[in-house]
């Protein structure tokens, strides 16, 4: 069963934006998670000053066993997208419109 991960940011920077984000997330953080195991990574505008990052893995396991790796990209992360991390929850895929 596919596991989702959900973090939650509030940019801080003086000069970052969400483009800049974006960016960031396609040249650098997507690859990084694929390559951790992540099956789909999402960055959605959640308004105002605030986005989400939604990463699916193909099972928890997956996720734990990058939980080391992960960590230290979201404190990167945090760091080049000028945001800081506001919450972070994760859970069990139950149903997809994708199947």
């Amino acid at each position: 069963m596919s596991f989702v991960s959900i973090t939650t940011w509030r940019m801080v920077g003086e000069t970052e934006t969400l483009q800049h984000v974006t960016n960031l997330m396609v040249q650098k953080y997507f690859p990084g998670l694929l390559a951790l195991g992540a099956t789909h990574s999402m960055l959605v505008d959640a308004e105002l000053d605030r986005f989400a990052i939604v990463t699916v893995y193909p099972s928890r396991a997956v996720r734990d066993d990058a939980i080391a790796h992960i960590s230290a990209l979201r404190s990167e992360g945090a760091e080049e997208f000028g945001a800081e991390l506001m919450d972070a929850c994760g859970g069990e895929m139950l149903a997809s419109s994708d199947g």
